[in-house]
């Protein structure tokens, strides 16, 4: 009886770990992608995805809510980012003012749509302007506009409240335009 029970243990663990390699599949663009905007690098992006295949493979089963893979995913590989940046000691020292919803919607971004504007500029003035903005600005632009992933979500995931991921997001924004203005006039988008 016992060792019926210890084979449907592991018939059941197998078919984990098979639905997880699908999930992981599904997600690596997503996974990379995010790692190489962190690092910069693509070595270090492939690193990344690798450590944190490992430990979804392993904590997997143990996964309550296995529709939020995508997000589960994102959040191992951000703290492995955040566990190897503290080793390297380069911490950003940001002092992040909570926006209340009456401050974040009359705030004004500009006269024109950004998205729109930005998003005809190349990839290579986007990556180096992106690679500009403190790490937990970029954080929250990545999750919020490539990823797509709800305030709440992202608030989950840095341990912050959604005001903080608001107002992280709208500053990361105007830095954006910021540094992307010029590419932008030069362009003749603006």
């Amino acid at each position: 009886m016992e060792e019926n029970s210890r084979h449907l243990r592991l018939i059941s663990a197998g078919e984990d770990q098979s639905k997880f390699e699908d999930l992981l599949v599904r997600n690596f663009h997503s996974l990379y992608s995010f790692a190489l905007r962190l690092t910069g690098s693509k070595d270090e992006a492939e690193e990344l995805v690798q450590e944190t295949s490992v430990k979804g493979y392993v904590a997997y089963p143990n996964l309550r809510e296995k529709s939020k893979v995508k997000q589960w995913l994102l959040k191992i590989l951000l703290n492995s980012y955040r566990n190897r940046v503290k080793k390297r000691k380069r911490q950003d020292n940001i002092l992040d003012v909570e926006l209340t919803e009456d401050l974040i919607s009359s705030a004004s971004v500009g006269a024109y749509d950004q998205g729109k504007v930005f998003g005809q500029l190349p990839d290579k003035e986007i990556e180096e302007a992106l690679g500009k903005l403190p790490s937990a600005f970029r954080l929250v632009i990545l999750l919020a506009d490539v990823e797509g992933l709800s305030y709440q979500e992202i608030a989950e995931m840095l341990h912050c409240s959604a005001g903080t991921v608001a107002s992280r997001l709208f500053r990361a924004r105007q830095l954006l335009r910021e540094y992307l203005e010029d590419y932008a006039k030069r362009w003749g988008l603006l």
